[in-house]
């Protein structure tokens, strides 16, 4: 098995370095001997199929398969006349694949910056710094498949110049995960953090592979990986400053928190833990009612008229940290790592002022509600914020709902109960 802590400061050691590469400017040729260190210091259960780091190393490993076997080479070709259709079809059908990164990317934004959060690597503000890293890098994959698809194709250099700047910063972010971001979750992360980011998987999707394998942390994992931990000892404060400063110097953003206004955070809430799973905290649940303002309900019937909703819910707490959501009808992807965490970072970038906009009236009493309709992929998307109050008036959280309303745009006539037959389900 190794000393333990030993392979621990190798592990950090090698970090330090790749940081201080990519700091210089990193020349990619000689990158290669980087990303074999790193392998080398995977933990065992990287190896294990199904186990979610497992998962994000063969996507890293099938991507750079993707553009460095098949899209480059094929650019090469095409480009000495431009003119060779069947090489353009390959090419346009290499930057489709490509476009699956958003999956990777969406499972990293959603599940592992939060665990960089929880310990303490980055700040919130770092974290949607780099969100806004990974949407750039999107952006420009999009831009260069579009490049291909046009209906009166762009100069062959403009393309030339689109799909390897695509590829380039692709390359990259495949460079940092693998020797930076992922060994530092190996030596943070508990199995029971990679349990809720598998868990999380399943939300989204995954990138250029098969469907993985399930699974879930025994007890000896979870021992095992304790006594591991103990033996090894914690990040140096080396590396963490390192890191820090990389961001910094990286993203160009002061990554500590700010205080704001509409951020008030409780530092006892429950983060993206062992806790976000439910808990059966009663033995006879059907037995305990809940008197409501109106009637009642059992604690089973609670939930589980939630799950036939045709909505998908988002509760936000007074604190402005997501708290809870449905579980059925979600047309964006909502991950259990976000419980606990400030619900502008569970929003685009470009949308976090917006958002803390519409919590700062409702904090104030100057708005009820805020709704918005958007098309997303050819479907129409009714959202709804809510202020909720209580019988005082007093403010307890916002309630958020989005809604598929594709098909009530295209209602005619009634459907009753005594006509019902005629329709088809």
């Amino acid at each position: 098995m190794g000393n333990e802590k030993e392979i621990n400061q190798k592990r950090q050691e090698h970090i330090l370095k790749a940081l201080d590469f990519l700091k210089n400017g990193g020349d990619f040729s000689k990158a290669s001997t980087f990303l074999q260190k790193a392998k080398d210091d995977r933990p065992d259960f990287a190896n294990v199929e199904g186990h979610p780091l497992n998962t994000l190393y063969a996507e890293n490993a099938a991507i750079t398969n993707l553009i460095e076997e098949k899209l480059l080479p094929d650019l090469k070709k095409w480009q000495q006349d431009g003119k060779n259709e069947e090489l353009l079809d390959r090419m346009r059908k290499e930057l489709k694949k490509l476009q699956t990164i958003k999956y990777h990317y969406m499972r990293k934004e959603n599940s592992l910056y939060s665990f960089l959060i929880k310990y303490n690597l980055i700040s919130e503000n770092g974290s949607s710094a780099l969100w806004a890293q990974d949407n750039r890098i999107r952006a420009n994959v999009d831009e260069a498949y579009d490049s291909v698809e046009a209906a009166t194709l762009p100069d062959k250099y403009v393309i030339e110049e689109k799909v390897e700047k695509a590829a380039k910063e692709v390359l990259w972010m495949v460079f940092y995960e693998d020797t930076i971001l992922l060994p530092l979750l190996t030596v943070v992360s508990s199995p029971t953090d990679w349990y809720i980011v598998k868990q999380d998987e399943l939300e989204i999707g995954y990138t250029l592979i098969d469907y993985p394998k399930g699974w879930t942390p025994s007890q000896s994992d979870i021992d095992r990986a304790n006594w591991k931990r103990d033996q090894a000892g914690i990040l140096s404060d080396k590396v963490k400053k390192a890191y820090a400063q990389f961001l910094h110097d990286f993203l160009s953003v002061d990554i500590t928190m700010k205080k704001s206004s509409v951020l008030r955070g409780d530092p006892s809430y429950p983060i993206g833990d062992e806790k976000s799973g439910p808990d059966l905290v009663l033995d006879n649940v059907q037995d305990v009612t809940v008197k409501m303002e109106i009637g009642s309900l059992t604690l089973k019937e609670i939930p589980a008229i939630f799950n036939v909703l045709p909505v998908d819910c988002t509760f936000v707490d007074k604190f402005d940290k997501v708290k809870w959501f449905s579980n059925t009808d979600r047309v964006f992807p909502r991950t259990r790592s976000v419980i606990g965490r400030p619900v502008i970072r569970c929003h685009p970038p470009k949308s976090i002022d917006k958002v803390m906009k519409i919590l700062d009236d409702f904090h104030k009493g100057m708005a009820d509600s805020r709704d918005f309709w958007i098309n997303v992929h050819g479907r129409m998307i009714y959202l709804c914020f809510y202020a909720v109050r209580d019988n005082e008036d007093n403010y307890l959280g916002c309630l958020e709902t989005v809604q598929d309303i594709t098909k009530f745009k295209t209602l005619s006539g009634e459907k009753t109960l005594e006509n019902q037959d005629q329709y088809d389900d």
